[in-house]
């Protein structure tokens, strides 16, 4: 269904991978390219988006708290900076095994997985046999999650923009701060061949069809109960993620006050023991980022 995988890395690209490839050595199985910078021929500017599949924890980190939180709550995220040719590349590159990707692409609450890789993405690095095969199916079952779960509550058009931009909506309304209504449009038309080729392969499967299904009353109720859980748990685990980063990042708690302070408007300043104590300090932060209104 999803063989969008393939295709050539953009420039720029491999001086991230290296160091990569370095940290994780024969754990590593593959990186996988997702995001805006994913469109561009040469990544020379923003922050590019990366999925690093690794065998296990354990064999990625040694035993320990960094191999216990990646399995806890997936995935560990990291910032990296290297130099190329056209200057300083900046990513931000999550860390899960290749087990645990595919049991998150089909999750019932947490949508992390399940409605970032339904969206277009580029393996830019394999290592093992048949890890696009593996990676394509679980992607494959994630779309159809993701369809199925939105389906009972789309509008009258199964007309494929109409269809995944309401979709990527209900899932903007689980984060800590949404994005606006226009911005799963904008997203949907910049890939819009794609979209109308994952709606084509889901009604072929018969997960839905080119006019309204005529869902029950009790079907609708039954979707509209589990997208309202989803908005708490989604917010829940945005959170949850967001101060794990602050353990894992360099910076981590400069880190997440430019992120609330990008989506809200709202800084609070960290303090130097906060930077020396990102783990303890994250949660105390939390709160008065809260009481400023810098989450929802």
């Amino acid at each position: 269904m999803l063989d969008d995988l393939g295709g050539a890395a953009p420039r720029g690209l491999p001086a991230l991978l290296e160091p990569i490839r370095q940290r994780f050595g024969d754990a590593l199985l593959g990186v996988i390219l997702y995001g805006s910078c994913r469109r561009r021929a040469q990544i020379d500017e923003g922050l590019v988006d990366l999925l690093v599949i690794v065998s296990g924890y354990r064999r990625a980190y040694g035993p320990g708290l960094t191999a216990a939180l990646n399995r806890l709550l997936p995935p560990n995220v990291y910032y990296l900076e290297a130099d190329s040719p056209d200057g300083r590349l900046r990513s931000k590159y999550a860390v899960i095994s290749l087990a645990q990707f595919k049991r998150r692409c089909r999750h019932p609450v947490d949508l992390y997985f399940w409605a970032r890789f339904t969206q277009p993405c580029r393996l830019v690095l394999g290592l093992v046999d048949g890890l696009g095969e593996q990676l394509a199916a679980a992607r494959a079952q994630a779309a159809r999650h993701f369809a199925g779960s939105v389906a009972p509550l789309v509008p009258e058009t199964r007309q494929a923009r109409a269809f995944w931009s309401f979709a990527l909506a209900m899932t903007y309304r689980c984060e800590l701060r949404p994005e606006p209504p226009q911005a799963a449009r904008q997203l949907v038309e910049s890939d819009a061949a794609y979209w109308q080729m994952l709606s084509d392969a889901l009604v072929a499967d018969g997960l839905l069809t080119e006019t309204p299904a005529g869902h029950s009353i009790s079907a609708r109720a039954s979707a509209r109960a589990v997208w309202m859980l989803r908005r708490v748990t989604g917010k829940l685990y945005n959170l949850a993620r967001l101060f794990k980063a602050a353990g894992t990042f360099s910076n981590g708690i400069d880190y997440i006050v430019w992120k609330v302070e990008r989506h809200s408007g709202v800084r609070v300043e960290p303090t130097e023991r906060m930077r020396r104590y990102p783990r303890l300090a994250a949660w105390g932060l939390a709160w008065r980022m809260w009481r400023r209104k810098g989450f929802r």
